[in-house]
């Protein structure tokens, strides 16, 4: 099994290729494109792997029939093969999810406009099954009618009813795993990350890059890091980044929107996921997924200014959001305290506060900036692979091209899945938490339940877990108190109310 090492002090004393800042899906997918072209790449992470926008996802990856609407053919194209990809090289994570969307004789979405709509996503996406497991493929969309969506999702709305649209896409189960075995396939290439690592300076030489400082969130020593390529791929944050190593550029980020997915302590209502539209005031549709039986619901927006806070959804906003969805859903009655968790991040949107539509790289030099600096927005988590390919190309024109074809060629390392009641009953079980402990670079009990398992998704058993796995951690009574209390603050971030867990 790949191990992920946090020797800083080590790992300083190597001399690298590039160097990627930011741990979120597209630092980790460059890390990966860079590692499979045989460069010496370092990864470093403020916090944790995976820990800001990247958790908060509705866990699935979606081909592009959304893009059809727009005739936006390229990034359905794109969409498509991407989500190809991730079945592929990760089919152990992802499984199929059959999606469906009522009908009711409304604008473009009857009956009649989307069963041709459908055959069209079908038709460009007619290789989407080549390669991949029998278990894993996905079935033709197509259309239904009234009686047979009733049976599907039965407490829909059935005012009007014409009947349904039905796709397939890719639900990821485990999320969290799916990150960390990206990330082990390049540490098990050669490749090196850090986390709870900061990047605070530029080294430079005549205006080149010559690596970074960097200081270790946990010890407070500092180190340099060298290599000639330094790429900034730090989220919501790299505006900022490029802003501190060179100067502002609006095009990185030039407005933010906040988006957020909420998971309810309810039964999903479908064991299809649902897009369900509502019409109050702006037009919106809104995912009710079927995540391991649970209902998680996706995914509201909002225009935020810059903050300490703006990842937090205003009270409004959130009674607005439950207020939408109860109004989709006959007899639903949601209310804030059925919320389990909320997932929130910040994302680029453009001058009109749209969720932007394309990646941002930029090359500094190319504006007079450090030669060897390079900076990295991008948008959906589907396409995260493919801006990486893009970037490495940019940057190392003639290194060798990985055909479209060539699959990772990458085994699952750890291959373990967490129902949502799931506790740990058993020594093997025990066991495996224990070697996730000491291969992954769990720094904080945190980074166990949150990052590196689906865990902690379930707060409301988190007090019997902590029980089962508090032995499994050589630390005193004070430092797991403290790390206790840790948790407790991340689980209830974002949240109108607390759950205690302890």
């Amino acid at each position: 099994m790949s191990t992920i090492s946090r020797d800083v002090k080590h790992h300083s004393h190597k001399n690298y290729d590039l160097i990627i800042i930011g741990g979120g899906i597209y630092g980790i997918m460059l890390l990966l494109e860079a590692t499979r072209r045989n460069y010496r790449s370092l990864l470093v992470e403020e916090k944790d792997f995976g820990g800001q926008t990247s958790l908060n996802h509705l866990r699935t990856v979606h081909g592009g029939l959304r893009y059809l609407q727009t005739l936006d053919l390229k990034r359905f194209m794109e969409s498509t093969k991407e989500r190809k990809w991730f079945f592929q090289n990760f089919p152990v994570q992802l499984k199929p999810m059959p999606c469906l969307m009522p009908l009711y004789k409304r604008g473009l979405k009857r009956r009649s406009i989307l069963r041709i709509a459908l055959l069209i996503n079908d038709l460009l996406a007619i290789n989407r099954n080549r390669g991949i497991l029998p278990q894993k493929k996905l079935s033709r969309s197509r259309t239904i009618n009234a009686e047979a969506v009733k049976k599907i999702f039965p407490r829909v709305n059935k005012d009007r009813l014409e009947g349904g649209a039905v796709w397939y896409d890719g639900c990821i189960e485990e999320y969290q795993r799916l990150l960390m075995e990206v990330l082990k396939f390049s540490i098990q290439m050669g490749s090196v990350a850090l986390n709870y690592l900061k990047a605070t300076d530029l080294l430079l030489s005549e205006k080149k890059v010559k690596g970074i400082v960097a200081r270790d969130m946990e010890s407070d020593q500092t180190y340099e890091f060298n290599a000639p390529v330094v790429i900034n791929a730090a989220g919501p944050w790299s505006r900022d980044l490029a802003r501190h190593f060179d100067k502002d550029y609006p095009s990185l980020f030039i407005k933010r929107l906040l988006n957020w997915n909420v998971l309810f302590d309810k039964q999903s209502l479908s064991r299809y996921s649902l897009g369900l539209t509502c019409h109050q005031g702006n037009e919106h549709t809104y995912f009710f997924h079927n995540w391991k039986n649970r209902l998680l619901v996706g995914t509201g927006e909002l225009e935020v200014e810059k903050s300490d806070t703006d990842r937090v959804v205003p009270r409004e906003a959130m009674e607005k959001f439950i207020d939408d969805i109860n109004g989709l859903v006959p007899g639903l009655d949601l209310t804030e305290k059925n919320i389990l968790r909320v997932y929130s991040g910040v994302l680029p949107a453009t001058d009109a506060g749209k969720l932007a539509v394309r990646e941002t790289i930029i090359d500094h030099s190319s504006h007079n900036g450090p030669r060897g600096l390079f900076s990295v927005s991008g948008v959906k988590f589907t396409t995260s692979r493919l801006v990486a390919e893009k970037t490495i190309g940019q940057i190392f024109p003639d290194s060798i091209k990985i055909s479209d074809n060539e699959n990772l060629k990458y085994e699952t390392i750890l291959d373990i899945s967490f129902g949502y009641e799931w506790e740990p009953e058993s020594e093997i079980q025990l066991g495996i938490l224990k070697e996730i402990m000491d291969k992954e670079s769990v720094v904080h009990l945190s980074d166990l339940l949150l990052r590196r398992t689906s865990i902690g998704d379930n707060p409301l058993r988190t007090k019997k877990i902590l029980e089962k796995i508090k032995g499994l951690f050589d630390w005193s009574e004070e430092k797991w108190e403290a790390e206790v209390d840790l948790l407790r603050k991340e689980l209830n971030n974002k949240k109108p109310f607390e759950i205690d867990i302890a």
